[in-house]
C-alpha cells in the first residue's frame, strides 16, 4: 500500500497543482499493454485475470507509471457511448485485430419522438437488445470482474486506476446512433425536437453516471469525442453541449472523484469556457489536437493537463524523438506540477517498445526543481 500511496499522493498533486517531487506519468492504452506483453487482443478482452496479471507486470517493469486509466476493456461496453455496432477481435476480426466501431445509421429520426415519450432507458434497452444484438449481456463477466480489476492493481502494482467510471454527453450517443452527418443536419433542421429528446436523454443517463461514481473511484472519464467545439459553432456548442458537460462535471466533484475530462479533437475554441469550471479540481486530457501550450496559457493554475506525446511519434519516430518531446513537453507546461506526461489519447498498440519506454523514463529522468 505504501507505493500505492506515493503514487496517488503525487498524482493527486498534480491534479491541485501543487508542487511535485516527480512529473506524474499517466499510462492509456490497454491494447499496447497486451500487445506489450504479448496477449492476442482477442484474449485480453475475455480472459480478466490475465490481462490484469500482464498489465501489473508492465507496470512493475516501468516504476515511472504512477496511474493508469483502463488496465483492460471489453469493447463490449463501447455500444453504450455510441450506440453503434463494435467488430470484436475473435468473434468478427483476427484473434490480434485492434476493437472497431462501426458506426452507420442505425437509430431513425422517429426514435427521437421515441426517446421523448417512453423515456431514455426504455428506449435505449430495447435498441441495444435488438438493433445491435445485446452488447451489454455480453459485457457481464467484465462487469463483475471490474472491482478486481481496482483492487489488484492496487495491491499488487500499486498503481491506482483512473477510467473505471465513464460518461459522455448525448452528442456521442446520437452521433454514433444517427450517424454524424445525419445527426448534425437534424439539429439544423429540427432543433427543438433534438433539444428535447437530448434533455430527456441527459437526465437518465446522468442517473446511470452517478451509480457509477457511487463505487468511489478515484477519477472517472467526462468524455468529448464528437462534441469537441470544432465541429459546430459557438452558440450551438454552448446549447447542446457545454450545459452537459458542466452538469457531470460538478456531479463528479461534489461526489468526490477527480474528472479527467477525455477530449480529444480540438478545443482550442473553448479553451476559454474551460475557466468555469472549479479550480485546481479537473484533468484536462488531451490527444495531440487542442494546442496544449496554449490550453496552459489561458488555462494558467486552473487545471492540471494531461498528454500528449502523439500516437504517430510513438509508432513511427525514434526514442530520441519521443523523449526530447516529452522532455521538452514538461519544459513548457509542467516543470513544477499541473502536468501528468501521457500518450496523446490511447498509446497506439503499434508503439514502438523502446519508444514508449522512453516516454516513461523521461518523466523519471527531468529534474523537479
Amino acid at each position: 500500500m505504501k507505493l500505492y500511496q506515493e503514487h496517488l499522493e503525487r498524482t493527486m498533486k498534480a491534479v491541485h497543482m501543487e508542487k511535485v517531487d516527480k512529473v506524474p506519468f499517466s499510462f492509456a492504452g490497454s491494447a499496447y499493454i497486451a500487445k506489450r506483453q504479448e496477449v492476442p487482443i482477442s484474449e485480453a478482452i475475455s480472459d480478466w485475470p490475465r490481462i490484469v496479471t500482464e498489465a501489473v507486470k508492465f507496470c512493475k517493469d516501468h516504476p515511472g507509471i504512477d496511474n493508469v486509466h483502463q488496465p483492460c476493456m471489453t469493447p463490449y461496453t463501447m455500444p453504450l457511448l455510441w450506440l453503434s455496432e463494435v467488430k470484436v477481435p475473435g468473434v468478427d476480426l483476427p484473434d490480434d485485430e485492434i476493437w472497431q466501431v462501426h458506426e452507420k445509421e442505425i437509430m431513425t429520426f422517429d426514435d427521437y419522438q421515441a426517446i421523448i415519450d417512453e423515456g431514455y432507458f426504455a428506449w435505449r434497452d430495447a435498441y441495444l437488445k435488438e438493433r445491435l444484438g445485446d452488447p451489454v449481456s455480453k459485457a457481464g463477466s467484465y462487469f463483475a470482474y471490474s472491482p478486481t480489476i481496482v483492487e489488484r492493481m492496487r495491491d499488487e502494482a500499486g498503481i491506482p486506476v483512473m477510467a473505471m467510471a465513464i460518461t459522455g454527453t448525448p452528442i456521442e450517443n446520437f452521433c454514433g446512433a444517427r450517424g454524424l452527418e445525419n445527426f448534425f443536419i437534424d439539429m439544423m433542421e429540427e432543433p427543438e425536437l433534438v433539444k428535447q429528446a437530448v434533455d430527456v436523454a441527459f437526465e437518465t443517463m446522468l442517473e446511470g453516471y452517478i451509480d457509477q461514481l457511487r463505487s468511489h473511484p478515484v477519477a472517472a472519464w467526462v468524455g468529448g469525442w464528437r462534441a469537441a467545439p470544432q465541429l459546430m459553432s459557438h452558440d450551438t456548442w454552448m446549447e447542446f453541449v457545454w450545459p452537459y458537460i458542466r452538469k457531470m462535471v460538478d456531479v463528479t466533484i461534489e461526489m468526490g472523484v477527480v474528472p479527467f475530462l477525455h477530449f480529444d479533437s480540438c478545443w482550442d475554441s473553448e479553451l476559454e469556457t474551460l475557466r468555469e469550471l472549479p479550480a485546481r479540481t479537473c484533468v484536462l486530457m488531451l490527444d495531440g489536437d487542442t494546442d496544449i501550450r496554449k490550453a496552459r496559457e489561458v488555462l494558467d493554475e486552473r487545471m492540471c493537463l494531461l498528454g500528449d506525446v502523439p500516437a504517430s511519434l510513438l509508432a513511427f519516430g525514434t526514442a530520441e524523438e519521443v523523449y526530447d518531446y516529452a522532455t521538452k513537453l514538461i519544459d513548457d507546461v509542467g516543470p513544477k506540477t499541473g502536468l501528468m506526461l501521457s500518450s496523446g489519447c490511447d498509446c497506439p498498440p503499434n508503439a514502438k517498445h523502446e519508444n514508449v519506454d522512453a516516454m516513461i523514463q523521461a518523466t523519471l529522468d527531468y529534474q523537479v526543481r
